[in-house]
């Protein structure tokens, strides 16, 4: 079940969805125990680069004009466990949208090559969250599909592991919810497919490159959430270059 599209181009005026809400959401389940990977728990780094550190300061800054904002005013989790992920680029697309924290809504960066592909999942952030290359938390979401621009609320299934030139990448992985339960689990088809895409999606982009060493667990996933809303919330008023947080 999808609500309307949350149109964040014209989020200056428009209020961002409080997490009591449930009209225009994409409802999903949380139910942790639904995927079982064999791998050993992922290393979480509790600290925050100081290139990161950097940059949250900025962002914060830059969101200040605005009475509500997508990214620092939306909770990451909700009371009943779900995790919110506003969607940049729709499954298929061609066009790298990217959310403009300074504009409070998507633009297009770039196109992606046709040899390249469009993504392969819905693809976006967790708001409230700092990640160590200094943007938000990536998400990645299940299904068909979804209009750029949505907010939606995920049951986290897995993790996605990767590094690229900037550093740690990781993407929590979520599925929205049919009759109770989730719709999609995270599937080795989709990890093939997935792990492909992010794998060569960075191989036309000179001094870039991008890894996918394998995948994490739910726990894993709820983990690095956990942990870079920490970054968003304790890192502000860090003075030093770098931050660390106590993983709980």
């Amino acid at each position: 079940m999808i609500g309307p599209q949350f149109n964040s181009e014209q989020a200056a005026a428009t209020p961002s969805v409080p997490h009591s809400s449930i009209g225009g959401w994409v409802a999903i389940a949380v139910l942790l125990p639904l995927v079982v990977v064999a791998q050993s728990p992922a290393k979480i780094p509790n600290e925050l680069p100081a290139v990161a550190t950097s940059q949250l300061t900025k962002s914060l800054a830059d969101a200040k004009k605005y009475p509500k904002h997508v990214w620092r005013d939306t909770p990451p989790i909700n009371e009943d466990g779900t995790v919110n992920g506003y969607v940049e680029i729709s499954r298929g697309d061609l066009r790298k949208w990217e959310f403009r924290i300074p504009m409070n809504a998507r633009a297009i960066d770039r196109m992606i090559p046709e040899q390249i592909g469009g993504s392969p999942v819905n693809y976006g952030f967790v708001p409230q969250t700092i990640s160590y290359d200094g943007d938000p938390f990536d998400v990645l979401v299940l299904g068909p599909p979804i209009p750029g621009g949505r907010m939606v609320r995920g049951a986290i299934v897995g993790l996605m592991l990767m590094k690229d030139e900037k550093g740690n990448d990781a993407k929590v992985v979520i599925s929205p919810l049919a009759k109770g339960g989730p719709a999609y689990s995270l599937t080795q088809s989709d990890r093939v497919t997935i792990a492909g895409y992010f794998r060569r999606y960075k191989l036309l982009e000179p001094d870039k490159f991008s890894e996918v060493p394998g995948w994490g667990s739910v726990a894993d996933g709820l983990a690095f959430v956990n942990v870079t809303h920490a970054f968003f919330q304790e890192c502000q008023q860090v003075p030093g270059p770098t931050c660390r947080v106590t993983l709980r």
